[in-house]
C-alpha cells in the first residue's frame, strides 16, 4: 500500500505526550502519529460497517432469533 505524508500541526503538550509515547514504543514521533491516525481511520471505518450491518439485518436476527436480553435480565 502506498504511503502517503501529511503535516499535522498540534500543540506542545500533545507534541510532548507523543513523543514520550514513541520513545517509550521505540518508534519516531512520525510512525507514532500515523498509527494513531491510521488506527482512528480503520475504528471509523469498523463502526460505520458495523452499523449499515446492524441496519441492514437487525430486524432479520430479531425476527429470526428474538430481541436481546437488556442488562437487567428483562426482555428487550
Amino acid at each position: 500500500m502506498a504511503k502517503r505524508s501529511i503535516e499535522v500541526p498540534v500543540d506542545d503538550a500533545a507534541y510532548a505526550a507523543l513523543a514520550e509515547e514513541a520513545k517509550r514504543t521505540g518508534l519516531s514521533v512520525p510512525e507514532l502519529a500515523g498509527r494513531v491516525l491510521s488506527n482512528d481511520a480503520n475504528r471509523r471505518r469498523f463502526l460505520t460497517a458495523a452499523q449499515d450491518f446492524t441496519e441492514a439485518w437487525g430486524p432479520a436476527f430479531d425476527e429470526e432469533f428474538g430481541r436481546a436480553a437488556q442488562p437487567d435480565g428483562a426482555a428487550a
